[in-house]
């Protein structure tokens, strides 16, 4: 647990989206809002490939991921090698393609908890379909809000 699937549409074209998907610069956490810049940092860059940690502080604690990014032109993919509340192994794979005058992005998404503070999360993950991370793409500049 957390396992689902989602479809989101989005107003930027795919390469846009993918761009800021994989967009490992210093801007990164102001692409990403909530992502906190002092959690990110990268171990290792790539063509097509990174190695990242970032995270996002919440209140009395940092959740954090150390996460190995591969993409192509529609494809992202991340495979989890350490964090907070997530165990290693665990996957997610964002595909885009172009829908309409912009941009259908379908997720999947596999991780299996470790602690409470995991299973209360993946809890909320589970339940809403990925809301929390559908919320995130929505907020990346350009994205409908």
């Amino acid at each position: 647990m957390p396992r689902f699937s989602f479809e989101l549409d989005v107003r930027d074209p795919p390469e846009r989206v993918i761009g800021a998907m994989v967009d490992f610069s210093d801007r990164r956490p102001e692409i990403w809002p909530n992502l906190t810049a002092r959690l990110f940092r990268v171990h290792a860059l790539g063509p097509g490939t990174a190695e990242v940690t970032e995270g996002t502080a919440l209140p009395g604690v940092d959740v954090w991921e150390r996460v190995a990014y591969e993409w192509t032109d529609s494809v992202v993919r991340g495979v989890l090698l350490d964090g907070r509340i997530f165990r290693p192994g665990g996957t997610f794979e964002l595909h885009v393609a172009p829908h309409g005058a912009g941009t259908r992005i379908t997720e999947h998404y596999d991780r299996r908890s470790k602690g409470l503070l995991g299973r209360c999360l993946g809890g909320v993950f589970q339940v809403s379909g990925g809301a929390p991370i559908k919320r995130s793409l929505r907020r990346v500049h350009g994205a409908p809000r």
